[in-house]
């Protein structure tokens, strides 16, 4: 498996999803999942439990269940020909009695919840580009993939690949 230096996270209760607009590069001005940097030594389940508590003051602990998602990743035109960075996705899911809150105004940006079919329209442009693309899979697919964006001519493509190990690690 690729080693990558992110996490994003989508927290879900009922049909609604925890988002954050970011104050911050990258993807400063647009709503996006929760998550970060791995830090030395951190596996990405840790890394995602500890960046929804920083980030939400959620406890991940609280949800019925968290699950690695898959990769995503996407190619960099200045890296090396066939070179990919990305993160580790994750999906939490909440209790359908899980107190969601009005937004809430925190250091990184504007916590929301959402309504899933608003953060999964492709012509949403308040969202990350490639969310719409991967986002929808990832909610119905059991087994994690790899969902490989890219864009072309200012539009996101998306291929999906197998993965061939499970992230036992993780």
């Amino acid at each position: 498996m690729l080693t990558l230096p992110y996490t994003i996270c989508f927290c879900l209760c009922s049909d609604q999803v925890l988002m954050l607009y970011r104050n911050n590069p990258p993807n400063a001005g647009r709503w996006n999942g929760l998550g970060g940097k791995l830090e030395t030594g951190e596996t990405p389940l840790r890394n995602i439990h500890r960046e929804v508590l920083e980030e939400a003051a959620l406890d991940l602990h609280q949800a019925q269940e968290v699950r690695f998602a898959g990769l995503v990743t996407w190619t960099v035109p200045s890296a090396l020909p066939g070179s990919r960075v990305g993160m580790y996705a994750f999906l939490a899911h909440l209790a359908p009695d899980y107190p969601t809150y009005p937004d809430r105004f925190t250091s990184e940006g504007i916590l929301s919840w959402k309504a899933l079919d608003w953060v999964c329209d492709r012509n949403n442009a308040l969202v990350v580009d490639n969310i719409p693309h991967f986002l929808p899979a990832m909610l119905t697919e059991k087994k994690p993939q790899e969902y490989c964006c890219s864009t072309r001519d200012g539009r996101v493509q998306m291929v999906i690949r197998e993965l061939s190990a499970q992230g036992s690690d993780l």
